[in-house]
């Protein structure tokens, strides 16, 4: 078996599900894996609030980095707006927090982002967005206001070097056996069953020696995107247009 995995947590902020939260740091520190974490800012999506405010929020973040997990800017406060799927990169949503939006608006965002991450004396190494999507103009602010180089989203079997980014695929939601590629596992632990927990350990401990973090890959790579990538791609596409016909999802 040569796939090799990602653990990426979506959400985190301040009125994160503690109990949860701490469960799936314990059950990742027992397996060794140092994951990818999405730290919301300033969050003011309340269908997220599951505690009140922890004021030693950025202190978890710090300890967090301290072990080697890799912090990664989510948006600025995850607040929502309706938007055409076809005008995101990665057309999985109709709701985003960048896409569609002015380079102006996407630049005031970005940097104040950015600038809570500074305050706080962490700089985070990749971007991530709110139910993955955004634009062009995402990346141009990104580019003006930030040094992040590497996106965690994509529809690819390894990671590409595409319009000055490095994108690290993402393309999974729970574990599945795969042969070959790099596959991101994007976990929601504010939302995690007991069966989800239970399942995520036993996979770690099966295939412990095909699970790495962010800094385990060539992070300078110029590759660019294959043939069989754009396969990949058009089908994960036609999978997920067949799914909103039909409403599955």
């Amino acid at each position: 078996m040569f796939a090799k995995y990602l653990i990426r947590l979506d959400d985190a902020h301040t009125c994160l599900d503690r109990k949860k939260w701490n469960r799936i740091e314990s059950i990742l520190k027992d397996n060794n894996i140092r994951p990818i974490v999405a730290v919301i800012p300033k969050n003011t999506d309340k269908t997220l609030n599951h505690n009140l405010p922890d004021n030693k929020f950025w202190i978890k973040v710090k300890k967090w980095k301290k072990k080697d997990w890799t912090i990664a800017l989510h948006g600025f406060n995850h607040k929502y707006h309706k938007i055409d799927r076809k005008s995101s990169l990665f057309p999985l949503s109709s709701r985003s927090e960048f896409s569609e939006l002015s380079l102006r608006t996407q630049i005031k965002k970005i940097k104040s982002s950015y600038s809570i991450f500074k305050k706080n004396k962490i700089l985070p190494q990749v971007f991530i967005a709110p139910s993955h999507t955004f634009d062009l103009n995402t990346l141009k602010a990104l580019k003006s206001e930030t040094n992040i180089k590497i996106i965690s989203d994509g529809w690819y079997y390894f990671p590409i070097f595409e319009r000055n980014f490095l994108f690290i695929p993402q393309q999974l939601w729970q574990f599945k056996f795969k042969i070959f590629g790099i596959w991101t596992i994007c976990l929601h632990p504010d939302t995690m069953k007991t069966t989800d927990f239970e399942n995520l350990e036993k996979n770690l401990k099966k295939f412990k020696n095909n699970f790495i973090s962010l800094n385990d890959l060539d992070l300078n790579t110029s590759r660019k995107k294959k043939f069989y990538d754009s396969l990949f791609y058009y089908f994960f596409l036609c999978k997920l247009s067949l799914k909103k016909r039909l409403n599955l999802n």
